[in-house]
């Protein structure tokens, strides 16, 4: 037929764009203006259902929570002494060969129990490993090892009712509401001042003594007592984008005391296979060794 008429044309295009009506006696419906509407509501219908059947297949095949499943956090953390500083320490790692991109971790408590006139508070947990200065990024191929150092600032810190004084007591040595955190490693590093206040020389000036005398008395006894009491949770939070979708995912894991042994590493799972190639055994990533007794800290990641 030759498109003579704008109706013609219409339906032509209609016909063309859809692949449809080439099977009948008459494909132009005898000039039919009633057909256009008809054809035309049809195929943008058939053209909207199309589009949000694939965005439904697509957004349920990309779900991220699918995802952060490959995620393997180890059942039990552990907290162990090292050069006279406690450290409270898990390992993270993911099974699949196909890495996060801009991986990163961050550290949150929730004490369950009453405190300053609030229950379930949470607080930030500063990364001493990965550094949290750093942005906390990790490579989660290998085992991590993720490290929190408990001093004056942590919220594992048993000795919270130290009262802080005017021109003594300052940031750089405790934590008061709303300062920010500080690290003690930081101060050990040189990279902060680390001092009592104004009243360094003053030989009435008792906060370091006070300090060292806590660090005196902490312990496992004093950490794991301070852990029970207030019932904390420890919530680690991965974060990540996976290449193949561009989706940011989110991993979650909680310790309680519970789930933390004391004065324990973990047991090496990583070994050279003869070919050369690597391999970790996930039946030994989630084992303890020498529990009870100071033991030699295996790092499969260095800072």
């Amino acid at each position: 037929h030759r498109l003579d008429g704008p109706m013609y044309s219409a339906h032509g295009s209609i016909e063309t764009v859809q692949t449809i009506g080439y099977g009948v006696d008459d494909s132009y419906f005898n000039n039919c203006r009633s057909g256009v509407i008809v054809l035309g509501a049809g195929a943008l219908w058939e053209s909207l259902l199309a589009a949000a059947l694939l965005s439904l297949v697509y957004t349920r095949i990309s779900r991220a929570s699918g995802r952060a499943g490959s995620i393997c956090f180890t059942e039990t953390a552990i907290i162990t002494e090292i050069d006279g500083a406690w450290y409270f320490m898990f390992q993270i790692c993911d099974f699949r060969k196909h890495q996060l991109c801009e991986a990163h971790i961050r550290l949150y408590s929730i004490q369950h129990t009453e405190c300053c006139g609030v229950v379930y508070q949470t607080r930030a947990m500063r990364i001493q490993k990965p550094d949290d200065c750093l942005g906390g990024f990790l490579v989660p191929a290998l085992p991590q090892l993720v490290v929190h150092r408990i001093d004056p600032w942590s919220p594992l810190w048993p000795f919270p009712g130290r009262v802080r004084r005017p021109g003594v007591d300052t940031p750089a040595n405790s934590f008061a509401f709303p300062e920010v955190p500080q690290r003690e490693a930081d101060g050990c590093a040189g990279g902060r001042e680390q001092h009592f206040g104004k009243d360094d020389d003053d030989s009435s000036n008792t906060s370091g003594d006070d300090l060292d005398a806590d660090r005196v008395k902490l312990g496992q006894f004093n950490i794991s007592k301070h852990l029970a009491e207030a019932e904390l949770e420890i919530l680690v939070i991965l974060e990540g984008s996976d290449p193949s979708t561009s989706s940011t995912l989110q991993a979650r894991h909680s310790y309680t005391c519970d789930d933390i042994v004391f004065n324990a590493s973990f047991a090496k799972c990583v070994q050279r296979m003869p070919d050369g190639t690597c391999e970790v055994d996930f039946m030994k990533f989630h084992e303890i060794d020498s529990a009870g007794e100071p033991a030699e800290v295996y790092v499969q990641s260095m800072p």
